[in-house]
């Protein structure tokens, strides 16, 4: 019962259960829009002058990035989905101790969101191996995009802020550390336990207290 619990427990902080529901909801927004209406339908005006749903074959990458040559562009789309996850996933399983509970939905994020497009170009005829595109926010930009896109932007946004905060924070804990040591003469050992490893720093803290 213990090892059934902490596997459950362990698979929920792991936020693979993340990349499978978003994957879902991407495929379960796109058949339906794709298989039933025809690229350039408009399926409904959201806010009028500013969001609708609006079917869009893109061959292309988001914002519209690619070559004229829809083959070439399949081809190379594949290739860096698979190289973007395989790196993804090995990063993620290689570091999965260290990485706290942001980080990791952050990575599950772009997971789902690659392999989303992913499945496009792989398998859907109707169409034309081009990527589903339906959400348009045409009163502030020309693109259309997915689910899918939004989980890469956003998941790599929120890492992107989270490395900058964390290296923020380590600088500042390092000069604070710094001032503490100023003026005086620290032995190596000292040192080593002061800038290396702060956890032994704070098991000291904690026995000096008691």
């Amino acid at each position: 019962m213990n090892k059934k619990r902490f596997t459950l427990k362990g698979f929920f902080f792991s936020f693979i259960w993340l990349a499978f529901i978003l994957y879902g909801i991407d495929l379960a927004t796109k058949l339906p829009i794709g298989l039933n209406f025809n690229e350039g339908d408009t399926v409904a005006e959201l806010i009028p002058g500013f969001l609708r749903i609006q079917l869009v074959f893109n061959k292309n990458a988001a914002f519209g990035l690619g070559t004229n040559n829809a083959i070439l562009n399949r081809v190379l789309y594949i290739i860096i989905a698979f190289i973007i996850t395989g790196i993804v996933i090995t990063i993620y399983i290689l570091k999965y101790k260290k990485f706290n509970a942001l980080v990791k939905s952050c990575l599950m994020l772009i997971v789902a969101g690659a392999l989303g497009n992913l499945t496009d170009r792989l398998f859907f005829k109707f169409s034309n191996y081009c990527v589903v595109d339906w959400i348009d926010f045409y009163g502030i930009w020309q693109w259309h995009f997915n689910i899918a896109d939004s989980c890469i932007v956003v998941g790599g946004i929120m890492l992107i802020v989270y490395l900058i905060v964390d290296e923020i924070k380590t600088n500042l804990k390092s000069k604070e550390k710094e001032k503490i040591v100023e003026g005086k003469v620290l032995s190596n050992e000292e040192k080593s336990r002061l800038f290396d490893n702060p956890d032994n720093e704070k098991s000291e803290n904690n026995e000096n207290n008691n």
